[in-house]
């Protein structure tokens, strides 16, 4: 499979052991889920209730973007209200008439979105989780492909490094330490971490294998080559694909 051009920087993953290759095992988390606003003018509460005050409105439903769905409550309402995250308004509640929910068997796309859940969709949701980086980087890129000037923050904590195209998530990258990617960790054997995510994608070497489901990539750099018996997890990468 032929890597398509890609634009960002990087994200990784672990969990239990079954032979190399063999169908995904990882966790099947009910949350996070993707979803999309489906009218204008849309109102994002502090609580699951109209008479909870409204953070935040979305314009237009194709404005909004993919927000990461964390929750569901029912109250008794034709539709139950979900707690979402968004990038260009943080968090905070959507009534169900208002929100497509979507639902997705592909294993990347899990991880993809808890990913995005668990490193902060924006720079203000990771600094709240994070708290202040020890480093931050501005700029601004021309892409003269999509005729376009998009502005980039990296944001450097103790552990990982996250990347942001105009406020929105759009890569990180775990390049030591203990952290991961759901149940895919630093450190964790390879066989077990790859267990997780199935065969990949494609391989750039025997040490680095790549997930790939529509936009979203995950990347795994190990110490050796896992078919060769042994190795463990020394890198994690997630990125958001740009096609041209």
């Amino acid at each position: 499979m032929k890597r398509t051009a890609r634009i960002a920087a990087a994200i990784l993953v672990v969990f239990t052991a079954v032979p190399l290759f063999a169908v995904a095992a990882a966790e099947n988390y009910e949350w996070p889920k993707a979803g999309f606003v489906t009218g204008s003018r849309v109102n994002l509460r502090s609580g699951p209730s109209t008479s909870a005050k409204a953070v935040g409105r979305f314009g237009h439903d194709y404005e909004t973007g993919e927000l990461v769905v964390t929750g569901k409550e029912e109250t008794g309402e034709p539709f139950p209200w979900y707690r979402v995250l968004s990038h260009q308004l943080g968090e905070g509640w959507i009534y169900g008439k208002f929100l497509f929910v979507e639902e997705t068997d592909s294993t990347v796309r899990r991880y993809a979105l808890k990913i995005r859940e668990d490193f902060g969709i924006s720079p203000a949701l990771a600094v709240k989780m994070y708290g202040e980086p020890m480093k931050r980087e501005e700029r601004k890129v021309k892409l003269p492909d999509f005729n376009t000037t998009v502005h980039i923050v990296d944001l450097f904590f103790h552990g990982h490094n996250a990347t942001y195209w105009n406020g929105a998530l759009q890569a990180v990258d775990i390049p030591a330490g203990f952290m991961g990617f759901g149940d895919i960790v630093m450190g964790m054997d390879a066989r077990e971490a790859l267990s997780r995510l199935g065969a990949p994608s494609e391989k750039e070497s025997p040490e680095r294998y790549f997930y790939i489901h529509e936009r979203d990539e995950i990347d795994i750099m190990f110490d050796s080559d896992p078919e060769d018996g042994g190795g463990r997890v020394t890198g994690l990468r997630y990125r958001r694909v740009v096609y041209d």
